[in-house]
C-alpha cells in the first residue's frame, strides 16, 4: 500500500469524505486531491503537518 493510499484509508475512515476532511482541516480540496494522486512527495510540509495534525497522527508515520 502506498503512502497515499494508507493516508486517504486513513481520512475515510474517520470522516464521511476527503471534502469534509478538507474542511474541518482548512486544507483546499483541490491540494488535498492533487496530493492524493500525484503524490505527498511535493507537498507543502506545513500542508502534511496540517493534515496529520487532524488525524492525530505523527508525520513519519505516514
Amino acid at each position: 500500500m502506498t503512502r497515499e493510499q494508507r493516508l486517504r484509508n486513513l481520512i475515510l475512515d474517520r470522516y464521511d469524505s476527503l471534502r469534509q476532511f478538507a474542511m474541518e482541516a482548512d486544507v483546499p480540496y483541490s491540494t488535498l486531491m492533487t496530493l492524493l494522486s500525484r503524490g505527498i512527495a511535493g507537498a507543502s510540509f506545513d500542508t502534511i503537518i496540517q493534515i496529520c495534525k487532524k488525524l492525530g497522527i505523527d508525520p513519519c508515520e505516514i
